[in-house]
């Protein structure tokens, strides 16, 4: 592995290296300055796997570029966001930098250190509160399809502006680097020892129920303060970690059965967990208190009863017999109030169907016309297009469309196209550079296709002359860029 690069080293003009926060298998983690934007702390993963050859090099960038792609999806506040990928070059080769935010706080490693020196440890109450504040960003993660792979306290950082846990480092970048070594699946590992699951360590199988594992191993070692070595007891193969904590019963079985050691056996998701810590850590809302006594002098006011108001001033009256004139209108009224009712209803549905035929009859006519638009462009675009395409394909002089290349023309084709690939050049761009020196030389044979006869056997050797010494060409300038 190559050595840490220099605190003050300035990466791709932008990012400025300060220190180094740590080191793994895949590369080293950097904190850094984007002076692009006012010197804001992030964090840079540099990806250097132990790798040989110009193919695992290949490799490795794929699978790291693919796995950061994935990461860079995730928008979640807890989770820090990934900004970049870029490569730099080096003397040496080429280094691969991963960029994403830095969460400034403690890991939960750190507060049980802490807390530890001081002979405490953290209560039912706040592992609760913990639990309930990270298991929705595992059901985030885990319907996004990802797989965190490596939870424990040291990856987990209490974030000092609000008091949240914050997730980090996740594993699949760690089982990018793993796979780039051809290694085989059951010496491949990604997590902690103690933390892991079986199923991801002995066969590099990893689900939604192994990371509930990892997290329950977690809250056993923040409730206890001891390492998971302490608290699984081998000859059994149970966690025994209730002997140093004191739970209520409710919280103990939720975490035996998120530690149990058969994956069917765990939670299906991180939501079945959410439901069962809500039925049993139901918020109680304490009684209002009294409000306070106060001694005021007597009042000589008449007491009155106060209620809510829901008029100005409410007066109990008698009712009172109505006038034989009043009541000769009752029946006219009630007609033309009918009458009018009924004409709205008519006007309302009779403008309701109009506007249904009227409008769907215009996103009809709308449909049609995109349909007819789309048939004609396709139409037009055609013969523009097709003999593009057929000029994208470039013609060989030692090749033609109606004669059989021999075996040997065949190899000596296959040759090419494999140094082609070992240089990096596209063999259509090879054809078209070899056709323009050939042609240069025989003006008269432009357009003509070379047959397979002896006649043109000079020609032909001299066209894979031509291309063998383009080819050559670039395999030097491919070394001097390199040294």
């Amino acid at each position: 592995m190559r050595r840490p690069l220099p605190d003050g080293t300035l990466v791709q003009n932008r990012y400025r290296i300060l220190r180094v926060l740590g080191q793994g298998g895949f590369g080293r983690t950097y904190l850094a300055q984007d002076t692009n934007r006012f010197n804001e702390l992030c964090v840079l993963k540099e990806f250097d796997p132990h790798t040989q050859g110009a193919h695992h090099a290949q490799k490795a960038e794929e699978l790291f570029a693919r796995e950061a792609g994935v990461l860079y999806q995730l928008r979640h506040p807890q989770i820090p966001q990934f900004r970049e990928l870029f490569r730099v070059k080096q003397p040496n080769g080429e280094l691969l930098f991963l960029v994403q935010d830095y969460v400034g706080g403690k890991t939960y490693q750190d507060l049980i250190e802490e807390r530890r020196s001081r002979g405490l440890a953290f209560s039912e109450k706040e592992v609760t509160q913990l639990l309930q504040e990270l298991l929705p960003v595992l059901e985030y993660i885990h319907r996004a399809g990802i797989i965190h792979r490596d939870i424990s306290p040291d990856n987990i950082i209490l974030r000092e502006q609000d008091q949240k846990p914050v997730l980090i480092d996740f594993g699949v970048v760690k089982a990018a680097a793993n796979r780039i070594t051809n290694q085989p699946a059951s010496q491949t590992f990604v997590g902690k020892p103690g933390y892991a699951p079986v199923e991801q360590i002995q066969k590099g199988k990893a689900e939604p129920s192994s990371d509930l594992y990892a997290l329950a191993v977690t809250i056993a070692v923040i409730l206890t303060g001891r390492e998971p070595q302490s608290l699984f007891d081998p000859v059994s193969l149970t966690w025994q970690w209730q002997r140093y904590a004191s739970v209520s019963p409710r919280l103990a079985e939720i975490l035996n059965r998120m530690l149990s050691a058969r994956p069917s056996d765990r939670y299906s998701s991180a939501d079945a967990i959410l439901s069962q810590l809500s039925s049993h850590t139901s918020p109680t809302v304490d009684p209002p208190a009294p409000p306070p006594i106060v001694h005021s002098p007597v009042s000589r006011q008449k007491t009155v009863a106060v209620g809510r108001r829901r008029s100005t001033v409410a007066f109990a009256t008698q009712p009172q017999e109505r006038a034989w004139v009043e009541s000769i209108f009752d029946g006219p009224a009630f007609l033309i109030k009918a009458t009018f009712n009924l004409l709205k209803r008519l006007f309302r549905t009779t403008f309701g169907l109009v506007k249904f035929t009227v409008f769907g009859l215009l996103k009809l006519a709308f449909q049609l016309g995109l349909i007819v638009a789309a048939i004609a462009a396709l139409i037009w675009a055609a013969p523009q297009v097709f003999p593009l395409l057929a000029k994208s394909f470039p013609t060989l002089p030692n090749s033609s469309k109606t004669e059989k290349l021999s075996s040997d023309e065949q190899k000596r084709g296959s040759t090419l196209e494999a140094q082609c690939l070992e240089v990096g050049m596209d063999y259509g761009e090879l054809i078209a550079s070899a056709n323009e020196a050939f042609y240069a030389k025989h003006p008269d044979r432009r357009g003509k296709a070379l047959s397979s006869s002896a006649t043109d056997k000079k020609l032909r050797d001299e066209w894979y002359r031509i291309a063998q010494g383009i080819l050559d060409n670039r395999k030097s300038q491919k070394k001097v860029a390199e040294y």
